[in-house]
């Protein structure tokens, strides 16, 4: 089983990875890339994927790794390394 490793800095009072669910997601620079619509976790509970919704419009959407992310729950949003 892969077990991806997540930074857990800004995750106090976020018990289930469905809490991560309407927080954005952000590159390195702060620049906004989507919003996260699912988090799938492994058999712990501990994130593994991140669906994100994509694009101007925002019609398309990503899974993404959730390897070397960052939790800023005070803003809401997750932020890639």
């Amino acid at each position: 089983m892969l077990r991806s490793p997540v930074d857990r800095e800004g995750l106090e009072g976020l018990e289930t990875p469905e809490e991560y669910a309407g927080y954005g997601l952000c590159d390195p620079e702060g620049n906004r890339i989507g919003r996260v619509l699912k988090v799938f976790a492994n058999d712990d509970r501990e994130p593994e994927y991140i669906r994100v919704r994509l694009g101007l419009l925002r019609t398309k959407s990503a899974l993404i790794p959730v390897q070397g992310v960052k939790v800023d729950g005070n803003r809401r949003h997750l932020v890639l390394e």
